[in-house]
């Protein structure tokens, strides 16, 4: 620590010396190196987590259709956790530079929107997912027979829904595009129901990276209409396939 003289007293940082004044007068010292470390890496991890925090924020305002009938009060911060992850799968980029188009968006691939209902929990029927780039057709394929035994239905659920949502999200500009195809309400039955395949269009020979979605859903129905299942806290939506760029 060494003490100011001179006419001019100063106070603030130049440099690495902060300057300061005290009751003894006006003192120098030298500032921390480790803690100018530190400094520089919470503002690195910042910056990162601010760009994983509003490509989470794309996607939920993206997805947000087939979201709505989802209770989840922990989802967007586990989103934002899992989105911290594909930042990090960046290695092209240095510490505090590493960005959502440069890490591994396929990391959100199997991610759950409802930790209290999974969707391979709601819907144990086997399916098929597939992206077709080229052409932009995201499509889900069903058996050819549901039985109750195939769904997890809560009490009081007569009926299910199956819906998928497909986008195409470029986290460098922001800009996105969706296209979300609801099926039938179904039968909840022993004897079984036919699930049509799903399918939804986005234009073709896309860049940015795309993802799909499936989502079931439960409903009691009652004079012809149908009512939603706990507010949405037994319902699932998991994303089933992501293609990168």
């Amino acid at each position: 620590m060494a003490k100011q003289t001179g006419v001019l007293q100063l106070e603030g940082t130049i440099g690495n010396i902060t300057c300061y004044k005290t009751k003894d007068g006006y003192l120098a010292r030298q500032k921390s190196e480790s803690k100018a470390v530190n400094n520089d890496r919470t503002k690195e991890n910042m910056s990162e987590f601010a760009r994983a925090a509003s490509g989470a924020k794309l996607i939920r305002t993206t997805f947000a259709g087939i979201l709505s009938d989802i209770n989840d009060f922990y989802f967007t911060r586990r989103l934002n956790s899992e989105m911290a992850r594909v930042v990090k799968a960046d290695m092209g980029n240095p510490r505090g530079f590493r960005n959502i188009a440069d890490g591994d968006i396929g990391l959100l691939q199997g991610f759950e929107v409802n930790t209290d209902m999974a969707l391979l929990s709601a819907l144990k029927a086997p399916f098929a997912v597939s992206i077709d780039r080229a052409s932009g057709l995201m499509k889900v394929d069903f058996p050819s027979l549901i039985t109750a035994q195939l769904v997890a239905k809560p009490e009081g659920a007569s009926h299910f829904r199956l819906t998928i949502a497909g986008a195409s999200i470029d986290f460098t500009t922001g800009d996105h595009l969706m296209a979300q195809n609801a099926g039938e309400h179904l039968p909840i039955s022993n004897e079984g129901v036919t699930a049509p395949s799903l399918e939804v269009q986005l234009p073709p020979a896309g860049t940015a990276p795309l993802l799909l979605a499936l989502g079931v859903s439960f409903y009691q129905e009652v004079n012809g209409q149908f009512y939603l299942i706990g507010n949405g806290l037994y319902n699932a939506v998991a994303f089933v396939a992501v293609s990168g760029s």
